[in-house]
């Protein structure tokens, strides 16, 4: 769609649009707004060690999740270091490198288990994948704790909706959480 709303009438026009700065600035706009009524954790934010939460489930109390990718910037700092000192070989001469510092991106896709504070605000999102044909068959009350143990053996993240926070819809969550953050094009214009 254009800016107005409209489809494009060629796939140039189509092309041109979507590698417009306009366009490009108003996709991260709205995965802004998106992202900003939830937090993906790898570790428990509460210190109390009573705090219920909850999940949804499908098939025989499975926990509902969805790819989440997550940027690995310690890793991209101990590789960074590691590639940037580039061991000298005896012959070479002590001349200062020219060049390029090394960058890399790395990132890790894994499962994502929906947590919400509110109990209200589960039904209703359950209700909508459900809708959506997802699968979401209830909502369970689980502590805290144990959602982030569950999350720590299976190599899972946890996306947490804080209570009075409006969620995306599911399509946009799914797009969102599998979506790339950001790109090597992106760092080339801090250097």
């Amino acid at each position: 769609m254009r800016m107005d709303g409209t489809i494009p009438g060629t796939s140039d026009e189509f092309v041109k649009q979507v590698s417009s700065r306009a366009y490009d600035m108003r996709r991260h706009l709205q995965q802004s707004f998106d992202s900003s009524s939830y937090d993906v954790l790898e570790a428990n934010p509460w210190r109390e060690s009573s705090k219920p939460v909850y999940v949804l489930t499908h098939q025989e109390n499975q926990l509902c999740t969805m790819k989440t990718r997550r940027n690995r910037i310690e890793v991209e700092k101990e590789l960074g270091l590691l590639f940037s000192k580039g061991g000298k070989r005896r012959n070479q001469s002590k001349q200062p490198r020219t060049g390029t510092k090394f960058q890399m991106l790395v990132e890790d896709v894994r499962d994502g288990v929906l947590v919400f504070e509110d109990q209200n605000e589960a039904a209703k999102y359950c209700d909508l994948l459900q809708g959506g044909g997802q699968g979401c068959e209830g909502v369970a009350e689980i502590e805290a704790s144990s959602v982030f143990d569950l999350c720590r053996k299976n190599r899972a993240l946890a996306v947490l909706f804080r209570r009075g926070r409006t969620p995306p819809v599911p399509e946009s969550l799914k797009l969102n959480l599998g979506a790339r953050k950001r790109s090597l094009e992106d760092h080339e214009d801090l250097i």
